[in-house]
């Protein structure tokens, strides 16, 4: 049996009284890089911050490795929308990512010499290690989405929840951070990531999640992300449906 990383069971989700989720049952294998694909208002961000429990939930639960939200946090690291970040924030590239070591070092002890060094590498491993004293506010938007997903990776969870990874960054961020998370799945990580780019998920993913406020469908990208399934989850908003399975994939909708 596959070893389950995230699995939602009847979770509907509720903004002043209007569902923007509803019976959502889905599991997402360990180890697999996992796209939640769906059209704008869909519930995909909603999705992953119902996992975080940042949102409340009008119905159902979620299991994240095995428990709560609750007793996996240190084990589940978030990388959120670019834009929901204050980007003025007199704080350098390093701090930032010395940030994920709050969560097993405690408030009364800060980040020492072997954190620094720890950050370090995590900087450059997605390729700004020579960013490290440049504050975040002059960096450009995809080394700002580097930065977050360095410091998931000072973290060292398990578990990566990521919203829009790749909204707004060039082709050479996008294939870094492709590179960082293929390397995460080989060491038995599972990344979960809203995305938008219908073009690029055969390429970048093996699992999906399709979702227009209910499941569509879930399973593995090879025998899910079709032209019928897609053609549910759009509706009349995807332009162009092609056959996922046996021709060129679909361009890029909104999200």
């Amino acid at each position: 049996m596959t070893e389950v990383a995230l699995s939602f069971h009847g979770v509907s989700v509720a903004y002043r009284s209007e569902l923007v989720l509803e019976g959502i049952d889905a599991a997402i294998p360990s180890s697999s890089l996992c796209a939640i694909v769906g059209p704008n208002g869909a519930g995909k961000s909603t999705l992953i911050k119902a996992a975080l429990g940042l949102v409340p939930l009008a119905a159902g639960s979620v299991s994240v490795l095995g428990g709560t939200i609750a007793s996996r946090r240190r084990d589940v690291a978030y990388v959120p929308q670019r834009e929901s970040v204050d980007w003025e924030f007199p704080i350098g590239a390093l701090e930032v990512v010395l940030m994920g070591a709050y969560g097993r070092l405690g408030i009364f002890r800060g980040p020492g010499r072997a954190e620094r060094l720890q950050a370090m590498d995590c900087l450059d491993q997605v390729g700004l290690a020579s960013f490290a004293d440049r504050q975040i506010s002059q960096l450009s938007g995809g080394q700002q989405q580097r930065v977050f997903l360095a410091r998931a990776l000072m973290q060292g969870a398990r578990l990566f929840l990521m919203d829009e990874p790749f909204a707004g960054v060039d082709a050479v961020t996008e294939d870094a951070i492709m590179r960082v998370l293929a390397a995460l799945r080989g060491r038995g990580c599972t990344i979960v990531a809203v995305h938008h780019d219908l073009a690029t998920v055969r390429d970048r993913f093996d699992h999906v999640l399709l979702l227009n406020k209910r499941l569509i469908a879930s399973g593995p990208v090879s025998t899910t992300f079709t032209g019928p399934l897609l053609q549910r989850t759009y509706g009349g908003r995807l332009a162009l449906i092609a056959d996922a399975s046996s021709g060129p994939a679909p361009g890029q909708a909104g999200g």
